[in-house]
């Protein structure tokens, strides 16, 4: 599925565009998985109570398909079904995933350019993960 010459190579800034609700859906649960225990732990211990899977896929998510906002992110686990899903009966208020997502940006980037690199590779190359292609995406996107 390679790039025709005239054709731009940018992503949408809604990934379920390119991949569809499910699938981008998936790409956010590997990306969860890939984070390290220790990390989880240290996630938890910062918001006792909290489920850092779940919130770190829902953020993920959202921002995947282009809802950043907190409060954006509290009404849509009320009115998207995909979204309804990740939290799985749980309402998030606003300002815990704001909270989390302060306490967690290494995470929740990580997970990003996980699911960015999926996508960029299914999307513009044979849907192969190993594809090496998008080095512009860790040097120019990420600045810390």
């Amino acid at each position: 599925m390679g790039v025709s010459p005239g054709r731009a190579r940018a992503l949408p800034a809604d990934l379920s565009q390119c991949l569809g609700s499910r699938a981008l859906l998936q790409l956010c649960l590997d990306a969860v998985q890939r984070v390290p225990a220790a990390q989880l732990a240290q996630a938890r211990r910062g918001m006792p109570g909290s489920r850092p899977e779940m919130l770190i896929t829902l953020l993920t998510y959202c921002y995947s398909v282009g809802v950043y906002d907190s409060r954006d992110i509290e009404w849509s686990s009320r009115t998207d079904r995909t979204i309804r899903y990740i939290c799985a009966g749980s309402r998030p208020q606003w300002q815990t995933l704001r909270r989390f997502r302060r306490n967690n940006r290494g995470i929740i980037r990580d997970s990003l350019i996980h699911v960015m690199k999926q996508t960029w590779a299914f999307y513009f190359e044979t849907g192969e993960a190993d594809y090496v292609g998008y080095e512009w995406f860790e040097s120019d996107l990420i600045k810390e």
